[in-house]
């Protein structure tokens, strides 16, 4: 059995197969042609492939335009595609189009209509970028809207620009330095009198004068030492082509987004070790000069639980100056309900309560598991992260815009609370990092939301395919979320699209990723946790993994609890180190600490696993059934293992149980 699988130089698939429907067992006299996509187009376009749906299709079966074959390929009994070329759409007017069952025995189906919509007067609806700053280099200029042909020409001011068309509502255009010398307004149309058209509505492009040169916020402002090499986002004003980010007064490489953002590269190296860095903008040329420094912290490793699965990346990893296995629990108290997985920072444990369909919060002592604040009482169901002495909380009642909520960690008193309205289910917990806290909404599509940690105004949104069960992973650089066949990566601080990936699939729910060492797990099948392993900075399938949840990922070895057995992957060789299946009932993620990896069973039962051998080294019974771990489709509450501030921390029933692994972690 193969656990993870690398795509080849050919373009070979993640690992999962999928089986077509095969040839009919024999051509059926029920050919029927229901409709067409697309079923109409404007003259003078580009070559495209159309879609026929119906019933009756065969492998033989023919698509006939005007009553003549094209190049045609079988998808199913309902679904047929034909290539139709540039020639066939030169001219306005109504096509006949019918499927063929000729060759095969049978008849021709009924006829459906496809128009061609005469050349007429085209229409810009966005222009991008919509301004650019004087004295800038070249650039493409691309022109949204309808009615664009393949002989459709940009105009700059009334002059004609090197255009390329891209489709009937995209052309892009090279606009050259001399052209945004000087600050102004330009109107840009797009004329299609060489097709017999007219000439579109102008819409105008600004040429900014250069703002001054400032720097304004960074993101991220705090790293930690050892890690990889991430992008650094620069925002301020009075960026241009020639600006370049320097780290502690060294050039790094530069991408101009626009004249308030810049991102740059930042190498392993850079970040090496324990220190801060001093980062400035400098811009050459006519608009030369050096913004003022923000500086960049570079941290030791967090020894804090402060998300699912221990940090915001999910790698359910965490490492203490020593661990020593406990021969009893320092303490176990019961809640009165289920409790989630455990934050654990500051000294106090906060967990949140199911409680009679509603939840609370509480914050528990570190050292005796006394309350310190609550129960804090919160509507609906709900999951918890922590971030700068504050805990966040996003609760859901089911037809209602989701709830977060900003408390005191210290204190337990609220510091704001915000609507997260446009969607009315929220099932994934959030995840605080760089000074937002991330999660999901779905119902009306999906949505992404970025609350403000200092006073939860929303930062930004973004739409994406469902928005369920996927609490986002957020590294460096990036926020990640997972749903059936899609993957997506943003910029934390602006919301920006980096990368995204669709598989052709459809379908509901989501899960959560994980991101370590470079590596993007994508949970992004259907109604599984298995899923395509990418590279997290460019969105490169990698390959595919097998797993029941979000696995521990330590190193180059990766834990994944695969079909109730954990095992032990070589991620450079994609080799099983080991297994191990304990009492049959292995239910939740993995987390490794230090040279230990833990995982909790059904029957209450817990192991502590040497992550080298997968030998077992340590049993506990906690008393209570041990909760599922969050795989797909997992709803709020999460639940699962958690470690930080040299605890191990165990929800089992409605108890909280904790362990000492390190005195001095």
């Amino acid at each position: 059995m193969i656990f993870l699988s690398s795509c080849g130089k050919g373009g070979a698939g993640i690992g999962l197969s999928t089986s077509g429907g095969g040839d009919p067992a024999s051509p059926t006299s029920n050919l029927i042609l229901n409709y067409l996509n697309p079923n109409m187009i404007t003259a003078g376009g580009g070559a495209f492939t159309l879609t026929a749906t119906g019933s009756g299709f065969v492998t033989q079966s023919v698509l006939l335009w005007n009553g003549s074959m094209r190049p045609t390929t079988y998808i199913s009994s309902t679904q047929l595609t034909a290539q139709i070329s540039a020639n066939d759409i030169v001219n306005g007017g109504i096509v006949v189009v019918t499927i063929s069952n000729l060759s095969a025995g049978s008849g021709t189906s009924n006829a459906v209509n496809f128009l061609i919509r005469p050349y007429g007067i085209p229409v810009i609806n966005h222009l991008s970028p919509a301004s650019v700053l004087a004295g800038g280099g070249a650039f493409i200029l691309s022109a949204t809207g309808s009615g664009f042909v393949t002989q459709s020409v940009l105009l700059w001011n009334g002059s004609v620009r090197s255009t390329t068309y891209i489709s009937s509502t995209q052309l892009t255009a090279q606009i050259s330095a001399n052209d945004i010398v000087k600050a102004g307004t330009v109107p840009i149309t797009v004329s299609n009198s060489s097709a017999g058209g007219g000439t579109s509505n102008p819409m105008n492009l600004v040429i900014q004068s250069v703002a001054t040169l400032s720097l304004n916020r960074v993101s991220p402002t705090l790293v930690t030492a050892g890690g990889q090499g991430f992008v650094i986002t620069a925002i301020g004003t009075g960026f241009s082509t020639g600006s370049v980010l320097q780290w502690n007064g060294s050039a790094r490489p530069t991408t101009y987004v626009s004249p308030t953002e810049l991102t740059a590269q930042i190498t392993d190296l850079d970040i090496a070790v324990v220190g801060s860095a001093n980062v400035t903008i400098s811009n050459s040329g006519s608009q030369s000069g050096v913004s003022s420094t923000i500086q960049v912290s570079i941290s030791a490793p967090s020894i804090d639980a402060v998300a699912f699965q221990i940090d915001p990346s999910h790698s359910g990893v965490i490492h203490f100056n020593n661990v020593s296995l406990p021969t009893a629990s320092r303490w176990s108290v019961n809640l009165g309900g289920t409790p989630s997985y455990a934050l654990i920072a500051g000294g106090k444990i906060f967990v949140t309560v199911s409680v009679s369909g509603n939840t609370q919060l509480v914050a528990l002592d570190q050292a005796s598991g006394a309350t310190v604040w609550g129960p804090v009482v919160i509507a609906g169901t709900a999951n918890a992260a922590y971030d700068a002495s504050t805990v966040f909380v996003v609760s859901d009642i089911i037809g209602n815009a989701g709830l977060m909520q900003a408390f005191d960690a210290v204190t337990g008193l609220s510091n704001w609370s915000t609507l997260l309205s446009g969607q009315y289910v929220f099932s994934s917990p959030p995840t605080a990092a760089h000074g937002f806290v991330f999660t999901g909404g779905a119902g009306s599509g999906g949505t992404l939301y970025a609350v403000d940690e200092t006073n939860g105004a929303i930062a930004w949104t973004q739409s994406v395919t469902n928005g369920d069960s996927s609490a986002p992973a957020v590294s460096a650089d990036s926020v990640y979320v997972t749903y059936p066949c899609n993957t997506y990566a943003f910029r934390p601080s602006t919301g920006e699209l980096i990368w995204s990936n669709n598989t052709g699939c459809s379908g509901g729910g989501g899960a959560t990723p994980v991101v370590a060492n470079g590596v993007l797990y994508a949970p992004n099948g259907f109604a599984t946790y298995n899923g395509s392993r990418f590279n997290a900075e460019t969105g490169t399938l990698l390959g595919s993994y097998v797993a029941d949840n979000p696995p521990a990922i330590a190193g180059q070895t990766g834990y994944f609890l695969q079909s109730g057995t954990l095992r032990a992957v070589s991620l450079s060789s994609n080799s099983v180190l080991w297994s191990y299946a304990g009492d049959g009932g292995l239910v939740t993620s993995p987390i490794v600490v230090n040279q230990y990896v833990f995982v909790g069973s059904s029957s209450g039962n817990l192991y502590a696993l040497d992550s080298a051998t997968g030998q077992q080294v340590w049993q506990m019974n906690i008393g209570s059934t041990i909760l599922n771990g969050a795989g797909w489709g997992a709803r709020m509450q999460f639940s699962g293992l958690s470690a930080g501030d040299g605890l191990l921390v165990v929800p089992a029933g409605n108890t909280l149980t904790a362990f000492t692994l390190s005195a001095t972690p």
